[in-house]
C-alpha cells in the first residue's frame, strides 16, 4: 500500500505544458497592452487639462486687468492730463480692433497723489500672445503661442460700432468696450486637440 501511494503523488506531480505558458503569456501581453494604453490616455487627457485650465486663467486674469483699466479710462480729476482713450506711437499703441491705449489719474500707490497710468493692451500675432505696455515697460501677459485672437469693439454715443476709433477720430465717443480673447494650449497634444476656447466681457468706462 505504501509503494503505490507514491506512485499515485509522482504521476499527479507534473508541470505546464509549452502550450500553456505561451497561452498565458499570451493573456498577461494583451492586459499589460490594454493597462499601459489605458495609461497613455489617462495621463493625455490629464496634461491636456492642465495646459488648458493654465491657459484660461491666464486669459481670466488678463481680461480682468483690462476691464479695471477700461472702467477706469478717462478718470481725471486734477484735469488737463488728457485722460481717455488714446492714440499710441505705434500701430500695436492705438484703440483699434486689436489694441486698446488708455490713460486715467489715479493714486496707484496710495501716497495721496494721483499718478498717471497710461496702458496700451494689444495683440501680438507673430509669438500669439497677449502684451501690456505700462508707461515704458512692456511685459508679456500670456505664454507665446496660447493666444489665437484678441478683439476689440467699441459702442460710441450715437450706438454706433467701431472698430478703429483712432483711425476714425472717435476716441472721445467712446462709450462701451467689448473685449474677446480666444486662447489654446501648446505642447505635445496641440495637434490633436486644436480647438480654440474665448472670453468674452462688455465694459462701460465710468469716466466717458
Amino acid at each position: 500500500m505504501q509503494y503505490r501511494f507514491k506512485q499515485t503523488l509522482v504521476a499527479n506531480c507534473h508541470g505546464f505544458t509549452l502550450v500553456e505558458l505561451l497561452v498565458a503569456m499570451a493573456i498577461s501581453s494583451i492586459f499589460m497592452l490594454a493597462v499601459i494604453q489605458l495609461f497613455i490616455s489617462t495621463n493625455r487627457v490629464n496634461s491636456v487639462q492642465e495646459q488648458l485650465a493654465g491657459t484660461q486663467q491666464s486669459i481670466r486674469l488678463a481680461m480682468e486687468l483690462i476691464t479695471r483699466d477700461l472702467r477706469m479710462t478717462g478718470l481725471d480729476p486734477v484735469g488737463g492730463n488728457g485722460a481717455g482713450f488714446i492714440t499710441g506711437g505705434s500701430d500695436n499703441e492705438d484703440t483699434d480692433d486689436t489694441s486698446v491705449s488708455l490713460k486715467y489719474q489715479y493714486d496707484v500707490d496710495g501716497d495721496g497723489v494721483d499718478d498717471t497710468v497710461d496702458r496700451s493692451y494689444y495683440y501680438d500675432a507673430g509669438n500669439e500672445r497677449l502684451m501690456l505696455r505700462d508707461g515704458a515697460v512692456y511685459q508679456s501677459l500670456t505664454e507665446d503661442g496660447t493666444i489665437s485672437s484678441v478683439t476689440f469693439n467699441y459702442i460710441l454715443d450715437d450706438d454706433s460700432v467701431d472698430s478703429d476709433p483712432s483711425g476714425n477720430n472717435n476716441l472721445a465717443d467712446i462709450r462701451v468696450v467689448t473685449v474677446q480673447i480666444c486662447g489654446k494650449i501648446t505642447g505635445a497634444y496641440e495637434d490633436t486637440n486644436p480647438g480654440t476656447y474665448c472670453f468674452s466681457n462688455t465694459v462701460r468706462p465710468r469716466n466717458m
